[in-house]
Protein backbone atom coordinates (compact mmCIF):
# COMPACT_ATOMS: atom_id res chain seq x y z
CA UNK A 1 0.00 0.00 0.00
CA UNK A 2 1.22 3.34 -0.63
CA UNK A 3 1.11 5.74 1.93
CA UNK A 4 0.23 8.99 1.65
CA UNK A 5 0.73 9.91 4.45
CA UNK A 6 4.59 10.34 4.38
CA UNK A 7 6.04 12.39 2.30
CA UNK A 8 9.08 14.41 1.50
CA UNK A 9 7.40 17.59 2.60
CA UNK A 10 6.73 15.87 6.21
CA UNK A 11 9.69 14.40 6.21
CA UNK A 12 11.46 17.71 6.56
CA UNK A 13 9.16 19.73 8.18
CA UNK A 14 9.74 16.97 11.41
CA UNK A 15 12.41 18.57 12.53
CA UNK A 16 11.00 21.84 12.11
CA UNK A 17 8.32 20.69 13.99
CA UNK A 18 10.40 19.14 17.08
CA UNK A 19 12.57 22.33 16.95
CA UNK A 20 9.11 24.57 17.37
CA UNK A 21 7.80 22.03 20.09
CA UNK A 22 11.14 22.77 22.39
CA UNK A 23 10.94 26.27 21.75
CA UNK A 24 7.01 26.13 23.37
CA UNK A 25 5.87 25.99 26.81
CA UNK A 26 6.23 22.50 28.29
CA UNK A 27 3.23 20.29 26.07
CA UNK A 28 2.49 18.54 29.08
CA UNK A 29 1.27 15.04 29.70
CA UNK A 30 1.70 12.08 26.45
CA UNK A 31 0.73 8.40 26.18
CA UNK A 32 2.55 5.71 24.51
CA UNK A 33 1.19 3.33 22.13
CA UNK A 34 3.19 0.51 20.79
CA UNK A 35 1.53 -2.51 19.14
CA UNK A 36 4.05 -5.44 19.33
CA UNK A 37 4.28 -9.38 20.14
CA UNK A 38 7.91 -9.09 20.93
CA UNK A 39 9.95 -9.68 23.88
CA UNK A 40 9.54 -7.87 27.13
CA UNK A 41 13.23 -6.79 27.02
CA UNK A 42 12.35 -5.33 23.43
CA UNK A 43 9.35 -3.36 24.26
CA UNK A 44 11.37 -2.14 27.26
CA UNK A 45 13.69 -0.78 25.10
CA UNK A 46 11.40 0.91 23.20
CA UNK A 47 9.34 2.49 25.81
CA UNK A 48 12.42 3.69 27.40
CA UNK A 49 14.06 5.35 23.61
CA UNK A 50 10.14 6.87 23.69
CA UNK A 51 10.47 8.36 27.35
CA UNK A 52 13.98 9.64 26.43
CA UNK A 53 12.42 11.31 23.61
CA UNK A 54 9.82 12.92 26.15
CA UNK A 55 11.69 13.78 28.84
CA UNK A 56 13.62 16.30 26.40
CA UNK A 57 10.29 17.39 25.34
CA UNK A 58 9.65 18.32 29.32
CA UNK A 59 6.45 15.70 28.09
CA UNK A 60 5.04 13.48 31.20
CA UNK A 61 4.19 10.03 30.17
CA UNK A 62 1.27 9.32 32.11
CA UNK A 63 0.51 6.04 30.65
CA UNK A 64 1.72 2.98 28.09
CA UNK A 65 -0.09 0.97 25.94
CA UNK A 66 1.19 -2.01 24.48
CA UNK A 67 -1.04 -4.03 22.36
CA UNK A 68 0.03 -7.73 21.90
CA UNK A 69 -2.77 -8.44 19.90
CA UNK A 70 -2.18 -10.16 16.32
CA UNK A 71 -5.59 -8.00 14.62
CA UNK A 72 -5.27 -4.88 13.20
CA UNK A 73 -8.93 -4.11 13.36
CA UNK A 74 -8.83 0.19 14.65
CA UNK A 75 -12.35 -1.84 17.15
CA UNK A 76 -10.07 -3.21 19.90
CA UNK A 77 -9.96 -2.91 23.47
CA UNK A 78 -6.26 -1.12 23.73
CA UNK A 79 -7.46 1.70 21.15
CA UNK A 80 -10.19 2.61 23.34
CA UNK A 81 -7.68 2.42 26.08
CA UNK A 82 -6.08 4.98 24.13
CA UNK A 83 -9.24 7.62 23.08
CA UNK A 84 -10.60 7.34 26.78
CA UNK A 85 -7.21 9.36 27.81
CA UNK A 86 -7.53 11.40 24.81
CA UNK A 87 -11.04 12.41 25.33
CA UNK A 88 -11.00 12.44 29.06
CA UNK A 89 -7.41 13.54 30.37
CA UNK A 90 -5.29 16.37 29.79
CA UNK A 91 -3.15 14.39 27.53
CA UNK A 92 -1.86 16.55 24.53
CA UNK A 93 0.56 14.12 22.83
CA UNK A 94 0.23 10.23 21.22
CA UNK A 95 3.55 8.60 20.81
CA UNK A 96 3.31 5.88 18.17
CA UNK A 97 5.73 3.31 17.49
CA UNK A 98 4.11 3.33 14.22
CA UNK A 99 0.60 4.81 13.19
CA UNK A 100 0.28 1.84 11.75
CA UNK A 101 0.26 0.92 14.83
CA UNK A 102 -3.44 1.77 15.48
CA UNK A 103 -4.71 0.41 12.04
CA UNK A 104 -3.54 -0.56 8.59
CA UNK A 105 -6.88 0.19 6.86
CA UNK A 106 -6.65 3.79 5.05
CA UNK A 107 -10.01 4.74 6.05
CA UNK A 108 -9.85 3.98 9.28
CA UNK A 109 -6.23 5.57 9.61
CA UNK A 110 -7.82 8.86 8.26
CA UNK A 111 -10.28 8.91 10.26
CA UNK A 112 -8.35 8.15 13.11
CA UNK A 113 -6.19 11.32 12.17
CA UNK A 114 -9.40 13.82 11.96
CA UNK A 115 -10.47 12.48 15.45
CA UNK A 116 -6.71 13.33 16.85
CA UNK A 117 -6.83 16.72 15.60
CA UNK A 118 -10.36 17.26 16.76
CA UNK A 119 -8.94 16.83 20.52
CA UNK A 120 -5.69 18.78 19.24
CA UNK A 121 -3.49 15.62 19.85
CA UNK A 122 0.25 15.65 18.29
CA UNK A 123 1.05 12.71 16.95
CA UNK A 124 4.51 11.32 16.97
CA UNK A 125 5.43 8.29 14.52
CA UNK A 126 9.03 7.23 16.16
CA UNK A 127 9.56 5.06 13.26
CA UNK A 128 9.31 7.00 10.62
CA UNK A 129 10.73 10.53 12.65
CA UNK A 130 7.12 12.53 11.90
CA UNK A 131 5.14 14.38 14.01
CA UNK A 132 1.75 15.10 12.81
CA UNK A 133 0.61 18.48 14.64
CA UNK A 134 -2.80 19.87 14.20
CA UNK A 135 -3.90 23.05 12.66
CA UNK A 136 -3.79 25.47 14.96
CA UNK A 137 -7.15 28.14 14.08
CA UNK A 138 -6.95 31.62 15.67
CA UNK A 139 -10.34 33.23 16.20
CA UNK A 140 -10.55 36.91 15.06
CA UNK A 141 -11.09 38.41 18.28
CA UNK A 142 -13.56 41.41 16.81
Amino acid sequence: MKNKFFNQNTKQNFKQNMKQQTLQEPTGKGVIFIKSRKSDNKIHNMVSNICVHAKERDVEIVDIIVDESSGVDVDRSEVDRLWDWVENSPVGIIYLKSIFDITSNEDDLEKFFARAEYYGMILVDMEAHVAFVPDMVEENAE
